[in-house]
């Protein structure tokens, strides 16, 4: 034993910003909201020793560059925001949830690490579905008189601690904690949807490539945890999403992986279902009733609408306010929440979309620039030659885990805490470290652009 930890000490000296990559992508998720960025920080700061002793400079890639320049952005908009406190501090967590990516480029410079930080996010999520799992397996249980309250797993799980921590700080932080839907260590439902979204997929990859029956056990079990934290949250868009994102990623890997995407689908499906006939109220129907009566189908049905007079409310504003349509209100939430509840008598604190929040926030050149960011991405991923199977499932699954995170992100603000943000620049460094790791044809014109799509389209029919 005292060999091992000697072994471990060694191995943490010669490379401790890497050790310490791997301690925030696994507790990120696991830890409070105002704890898990100081796991960050002080990794970096042992990061940028470690590259100073070494003589070398972090780069930030391409996309570092661009994503730098809708920071930037987001910086200034705190110049003309009526809320500057609100910009400036949302910006600077932006640009602090940015040094992920940073170190995600620079430390994950093989496929075997990247694989590491993958697995990681997995066994977070698993874990995080797990605890979710009891958190709506106990409430249900005591709503029908099985169990008594104090037997009932706190609803989110660090409730107490958040109160008192907020409560503490001399600014207000409003936030809702829901009974009914569980939320495992995220503060809110939609929130641990958000994070079980974007690993399931990076499940399915990992027990399609599992090199032994045990591993390809673990991660199965692993699987069922994440898409039964997903249900836990019964959060409509975020269940039909996963489903998608299986049936999206079945189309295209079928040829050689039809038989275990099968398997990993059956208890997918017998765990998302009566999440969504409970959220609409077709069975359970004591669970999740909305004030003053009516079913859980009541609550899903206003919710619903709800986002309808939303949308269609701030697309209202956007079109009849010049300087909000161009340069919008400044950086963070703070200022929609402002408009709707003055404009619109509607008391919702975001657009519940994040291209209409960033509209409003940085108008539509900020949504250029972020979608310039998007694009890019998903291009790195198009660039790699991806020419077997375990490449191929790679790519895939982060594209996929990019596509539904994006996807979820229009019925649902995913930029709304730190837990979500970090998952931004953790996608965008695993997409620059992956093309760093991989052949790839880069996209420089059109005539480049069609190769590169035709060897994919090559690779998709030929996967070996």
């Amino acid at each position: 034993m005292s060999e091992k930890i000697t072994c471990l000490k060694q191995r943490y000296r010669e490379n401790p910003g890497w050790y310490w990559l791997l301690a925030t992508i696994f507790l990120f998720p696991i830890l409070p909201e105002y704890v898990s960025p100081f796991i960050l920080f002080i990794g970096f700061i042992v990061f940028k020793r470690q590259w100073t002793r070494e003589g070398r400079k972090a780069k930030v890639g391409t996309l570092g560059k661009i994503m730098m320049g809708f920071m930037a952005l987001a910086l200034v908009s705190a110049l003309w925001s009526s809320t500057k406190f609100s910009a400036f501090s949302t910006a600077m967590l932006w640009w602090g949830m940015f040094l992920v990516e940073v170190m995600i480029y620079n430390l994950a410079r093989t496929r075997q690490k990247i694989d590491r930080i993958l697995s990681l996010m997995v066994i977070s999520g698993g874990i995080n579905g797990l605890i979710g799992t009891i958190q709506i397996c106990t409430y249900t249980l005591h709503k029908f008189d099985y169990i008594p309250k104090k037997f009932v797993l706190t609803t989110p799980f660090y409730k107490n601690l958040d109160k008192a921590v907020y409560d503490f700080l001399p600014f207000e932080i409003s936030t809702k904690m829901w009974t009914t839907r569980a939320s495992g260590f995220f503060s809110n439902p939609n929130l641990l949807s958000t994070y079980m979204i974007i690993v399931f997929p990076i499940s399915i990859y990992l027990f399609l490539n599992a090199k032994s029956r045990k591993e390809k056990i673990f991660y199965f079990i692993f699987n069922v945890l994440i898409s039964a934290g997903l249900s836990s949250t019964m959060t409509r868009a975020g269940c039909f999403i996963a489903i998608f994102g299986w049936i999206f990623m079945f189309i295209f890997l079928a040829k050689k992986y039809a038989k275990p995407m099968f398997k990993i689908f059956i208890p997918t499906i017998c765990v998302i279902i009566p999440a969504i006939l409970t959220r609409y109220g077709l069975i359970f129907k004591t669970v999740g009733k909305v004030s003053g009566g009516g079913s859980g189908g009541a609550e899903a049905k206003k919710s619903s609408i709800a986002h309808f007079q939303i949308w269609q409310s701030l697309i209202d504003y956007l079109t009849s306010h010049v300087k909000a349509f161009f340069i919008g209100l400044g950086f963070g939430v703070e200022e929609t929440g402002k408009v709707l509840l003055n404009e619109y008598n509607l008391n919702k604190p975001h657009a519940h979309n994040f291209i209409l929040e960033t509209w409003m926030e940085l108008g539509i050149i900020g949504v250029i620039l972020f979608f310039v960011v998007i694009v890019c991405a998903f291009g790195k991923m198009l660039e790699i030659n991806a020419n077997n199977g375990k490449k191929f499932t790679l790519v895939f699954c982060v594209f996929t885990s990019m596509m539904t995170y994006l996807l979820f992100g229009l019925t649902d603000y995913i930029f709304n805490s730190p837990k979500q943000i970090i998952l931004l620049f953790i996608l965008l460094g695993l997409t620059q470290a992956i093309s760093y790791c991989y052949e790839k044809t880069i996209i420089t014109d059109s005539h480049t652009l069609k190769e590169v799509a035709v060897r994919d389209l090559e690779n998709t029919i030929h996967q070996k």
